[in-house]
């Protein structure tokens, strides 16, 4: 049991959360949001780092969330 929590602390410590801009977003990503959304501006951007991926959230002035992978791919579109 201490020992599972050892490894779950270790995890969640390596997790990271920052604000970016928008040109900091993979060019897939950008291209996707300019194509599909034309016009509408990116409130903000974050990019959220664990151990072995990085995923990217948007938030659009829409009120359309996108969860995109590494690689600028989409994987998830919420609206709010």
């Amino acid at each position: 049991m201490a020992a599972s929590l050892v490894c779950l602390l270790a995890f969640t410590s390596c997790e990271k959360e920052k604000a970016i801009t928008p040109e900091q977003l993979p060019a897939a990503a950008k291209t996707y949001i300019e194509t599909t959304y034309p016009g509408v501006k990116i409130l903000f951007a974050k990019e959220e780092s664990e151990l072995f991926s990085t995923e990217y959230k948007v938030q659009l002035e829409n009120r359309m969330e996108i969860k995109f992978d590494s690689d600028g791919v989409p994987l998830d579109v919420d609206m709010d």
